[in-house]
């Protein structure tokens, strides 16, 4: 049976447990008794044989989740909560001052409206239409997560509405969050472990990653007296950061710099500390669209192609600051649709020069794919 050893768990495996099966039943039956896996006795040795196993699996599983290393969903979820840690929830997309159209002082009191990507989003709250017919008003997306669209696009009117014409969107929209997963949750509670730290930059990164509304956090280190690779001054520190409020990002980074070690970034904070001002610079990691171009065949037994659920897909792979876009890593996401295959694939920070070849990010950028970026031709 499953031990606890000085060096962890030790369970039983099935060839073990059923020879030792094999020798109780020949004890009590008699060493002529056959135990043939196709008699009645052999399917007996088996069945329990293959119960044992399971439980001993299940004491192994339930040890391993006990290990913040290797536990999953709900059981990481309890470990991480020792460090003050509590898994991300996912939120909302919103589109901002959405223009809508219609009869003059018309009361729109509820509103769902859809894109081309077949999303669907709520009014956030009523609204009258002025004396011209026009006012603005802002969305979410009904259900959790991050849906991307581009200003200037028209919105398909799902409820009907007296008095209303159409319904466009005057900014890109602001992309929500995912739920934070097992991966990304385990990541940053090893950050965790470096609060203690002093004057670190693992103690910065570990801070400001358990800031509200913080996806991700660098910290770029330079500790020679020449310009480093990623242009980081000597004796200097980069913080780079994507989302977060600036104020508290400040603070993170004052409390644990150290004496005479030098900040630089385009985002400045002014701080009041002890009667005396204090500039804080860092970075907001700078969005890179990647625009994505592809020719699709289908196989002979397809006749059509989910070209919605690609974009999907490929608006979901999640980058990290300063990650270059690798070609190679896109096909994953594409091939997992299925009916066809990839022809061509390219790829290009600008819509009218793609190629089929890797894309280099700056340590500053952080590389995203819109489903608006994404454009496919199947033959």
């Amino acid at each position: 049976m499953a031990k606890l050893v000085e060096r962890g768990i030790v369970i039983e495996r099935l060839d073990s447990i059923l020879e030792r099966f094999e020798q109780g039943f020949k004890r009590i039956y008699g060493q002529s008794i056959n135990i043939d896996p196709d008699t009645p006795d052999g399917q007996m040795i088996g069945i329990l044989g293959q119960i044992k196993v399971d439980l001993e699996e299940l004491s192994e599983d339930v040890y391993k989740q006990l290990d913040p290393d290797l536990a999953t969903g709900a059981w990481l979820e309890q470990r991480v909560a020792y460090a003050g840690l509590i898994r991300r929830k996912a939120s909302y997309s919103y589109l901002r001052s959405v223009i809508l159209t219609g009869d003059p002082h018309a009361e729109i009191n509820s509103l769902i409206v859809s894109d081309n990507n077949k999303v669907r989003w709520i009014l956030d709250q009523k609204v009258t239409l002025n004396e011209s017919g026009a006012a603005r008003a802002d969305f979410r997306s009904e259900e959790l997560g991050a849906f991307s669209l581009n200003a200037h696009t028209q919105l398909t009117i799902e409820t009907i509405t007296l008095g209303l014409n159409s319904v466009t969107t005057s900014v890109d929209a602001e992309i929500g969050i995912e739920e934070e997963t097992d991966s990304q949750l385990r990541q940053r509670f090893f950050k965790s472990r470096a609060r203690g730290a002093i004057n670190s930059a693992e103690a910065i990164e570990g801070e400001i990653s358990d800031l509200l509304d913080v996806k991700q956090v660098i910290v770029l280190e330079n500790n020679t007296s020449q310009v480093d690779s990623a242009q980081v001054q000597p004796h200097s520190i980069n913080v780079i950061v994507e989302g977060g409020n600036e104020a508290d990002i400040a603070k993170v980074i004052y409390k644990n710099k150290g004496a005479g070690i030098g900040l630089q970034g385009n985002s400045s904070v002014n701080l009041m500390i002890n009667g005396k001002q204090r500039i804080i610079k860092f970075d907001k990691a700078t969005p890179t669209d990647i625009h994505v171009s592809m020719i699709l065949v289908r196989y002979e037994d397809f006749t059509e192609i989910d070209k919605d659920e690609v974009k999907r897909m490929l608006s979901n792979v999640k980058f990290k600051i300063g990650e270059d876009v690798s070609l190679s890593r896109l096909y994953s996401p594409i091939n997992t649709v299925g009916g066809f295959w990839v022809k061509s694939l390219k790829i290009g920070k600008n819509a009218d020069v793609l190629n089929a070849e890797n894309i280099v990010i700056k340590p500053r950028e952080l590389a995203r794919i819109q489903r608006a970026n994404i454009q496919i031709e199947v033959e």
